[in-house]
């Protein structure tokens, strides 16, 4: 199984393709990766070197993929840099001869805060729109989703409206949203189209951390690609994540705070290998 991801590069550190390459690796797969970008480490160590990755690197080392006959079953995208890397993602995806499972993360931010340019907005929401159906799955946390819908969550009832108004911009089959806080609880919420959805409760671990997503988003992509089960991938992914994170809170320690809770910057994803598998 091959598969092509788009994402942030660390040298030190577990995110972006540093959090989605070893895990794949693990269950079985043949990981590819462009990087939007080559940094030190992410910027959550408070200081960081590097840079972004130019637009024309990107379609180029595409390009050289295609010409030695790569295909892939799977696409990721993940941490984009810039409207430009975008883009050119968006070209690669709409020039593609086949039909991979193509799973798209769009990074905009997190509660209630934008921490990518708002440029990139309206990118995504074309490539959401695309009438070729790009996208298979699509994963926005609540900010990203109604930042996409330009709706707010406070409730199952604005939940299922969001979900709704979607389904009627864009043309994506199945929606992951990552993260929905209701009456206290987090969740995630499965959508199979705009009237069949199901939840499934994230028991939080008491910590904040960095990459979580990322490896969320390369351990969906493989159950999803393995079982065609969007609701067990979820369940199982949740779980698996749910677990890598609390034995890397086990095993760090720390002492930055965010908020009143622990921050850490890296997950132990090696020390985790007998979860992942």
């Amino acid at each position: 199984m091959n598969i092509l991801s788009f994402s942030s590069h660390v040298v030190h550190g577990t995110v972006g393709n540093r959090a989605i390459q070893f895990p794949l690796n693990l269950r079985g797969w043949n990981v590819d990766c462009i990087n939007t970008t080559n940094l030190s480490n992410h910027p959550g160590f408070k200081t960081f070197k590097g840079s972004k990755t130019d637009s024309s690197t990107i379609s180029q080392v595409y390009q050289g993929l295609v010409e030695i006959g790569l295909k892939y079953d799977a696409v990721i995208v993940g941490y984009v840099a810039s409207v430009a890397n975008l883009q050119s993602i968006y070209e690669i995806l709409r020039n593609l001869k086949y039909k991979p499972l193509v799973v798209l993360d769009p990074i905009l931010g997190d509660n209630d805060q934008l921490y990518v340019d708002k440029a990139l907005i309206p990118v995504y929401k074309q490539i959401l729109q695309d009438p070729l159906n790009l996208v298979t799955l699509t994963t926005p946390n609540q900010f990203e989703i109604e930042t996409l819908t330009d709706s707010k969550i406070s409730d199952q009832n604005s939940l299922d409206a969001t979900i709704a108004k979607f389904y009627k911009l864009y043309n994506v089959k199945y929606v992951v949203i990552t993260s929905v806080k209701l009456n206290d609880e987090m969740y995630c919420v499965g959508c199979l189209d705009k009237e069949h959805t199901f939840s499934v409760k994230v028991d939080q671990v008491p910590a904040v951390f960095s990459g979580s997503g990322d490896l969320f988003l390369g351990l969906l992509t493989d159950s999803f690609h393995k079982t065609g089960d969007l609701e067990k991938s979820l369940k199982n992914t949740v779980q698996v994540v749910q677990k890598v994170l609390s034995r890397t809170l086990e095993l760090s320690t720390t002492d930055r705070t965010i908020g009143d809770l622990p921050y850490i910057p890296s997950l132990k994803l090696v020390e985790s290998k007998d979860i992942i598998e």
